[in-house]
């Protein structure tokens, strides 16, 4: 009788163990078979985006006889033909599978709730400098291959790509800026994107901003404590200024966070965006008018997220 009771006893544990890895499994299976389709339907809608694009390219190979005559209406054709199949097929594939919702969490997931359920709230309004390459840039003027964006992101979204694609020479064009000056060339003017979609997410769910945006509205930031002061980062920082007047605006931006909400200003950054940060606060108190106790009196903190401050030296040989 002994050894049958150790028997069953053995047996009891090994059936409890059996089955406590085959609700494991089954869990896991359960994940994965959750975030397969989700995971599928991307990579379809990728292929079949990059497959157009692919094709495009070769269907309108870049003149590199300088005194070849392009077929203007095979090209035009071309063009016309591309663009329908573009809007009809894949522009509605991609506008279902990147609405702008697909990158959120379930909320049990996300930092910003858990800290909701905490009882955190809204305390220091928050200024974001995005990094460099990540603000979206836009075309406001431009040569007659490009008319017909104005206003359409030349850089940092879908269009993007299209814009490439169908003239790659004349996409360069508008995004170089002046050898000599530094400045626009002549007849281009491409501003820096607004606002938070200038830099919440740079293609598609390739987020870069908006997974922090939508954390921090969790505990119940919106446009009114929280600024995205988005920069075009083609620029010299003194052009920055000279330009665009953009140390003033981001000076009267922080002082106007400071003044409606009554508290200090939480400066986050990342990459290039942290060394401008670090010359706008040496700016600020000289050129900027602001004076030794500017930023003691409107900045709490400054948060720096793979900040470059150091410069970028490895950067120097490819010049």
């Amino acid at each position: 009788m002994p050894p049958m009771k150790r028997k069953k006893g053995i047996s009891a544990s090994a059936n409890a163990r059996a089955a406590a890895k085959a609700i494991r499994q089954s869990e896991l299976s359960a994940i994965h078979e959750k975030d397969a389709p989700t995971k599928k339907r991307f990579q379809t809608y990728l292929t079949l985006l990059v497959s157009m694009l692919v094709i495009r390219w070769l269907l309108l190979p870049t003149q590199t006889n300088p005194h070849s005559k392009p077929d203007v209406d095979s090209k035009g054709q071309l063009q016309m033909v591309f663009d329908e199949f573009f809007a009809a097929n894949v522009q509605p594939l991609w506008d279902r599978a990147f609405n702008g919702t697909q990158y959120a969490l379930e909320e049990s997931s996300r930092v910003g709730h858990q800290l909701k359920e905490q009882n955190a709230r809204v305390k220091h309004p928050v200024v974001i400098v995005p990094g460099f390459v990540t603000s979206a840039l836009e075309l406001w003027e431009g040569e007659s291959c490009m008319k017909k964006n104005f206003r359409q992101r030349v850089w940092g979204s879908a269009s993007m790509a299209r814009t490439f694609f169908a003239d790659r020479d004349c996409w360069r064009k508008h995004l170089q800026l002046n050898p000599q000056t530094g400045m626009d060339p002549d007849n281009i003017r491409v501003r820096s994107a607004q606002g938070f979609e200038a830099a919440d997410n740079f293609i598609a769910t390739y987020w870069v901003w908006s997974k922090l945006i939508e954390n921090l509205a969790d505990v119940g930031y919106d446009g009114s404590l929280m600024s995205m002061m988005s920069y075009d980062w083609r620029l010299g920082y003194e052009y920055l200024e000279k330009r665009d007047g953009y140390f003033s605006k981001l000076k009267a931006a922080i002082e106007t966070h400071h003044k409606t909400s009554g508290e200090k200003v939480v400066l986050v950054s990342h990459s290039m965006g942290s060394s401008v940060v670090y010359y706008f606060l040496q700016w600020v108190v000289t050129d900027g008018g602001g004076g030794k106790d500017w930023v003691e009196n409107n900045v709490h903190s400054f948060v720096n997220i793979a900040g470059t401050l150091l410069g970028v030296p490895k950067s120097i040989p490819a010049l």
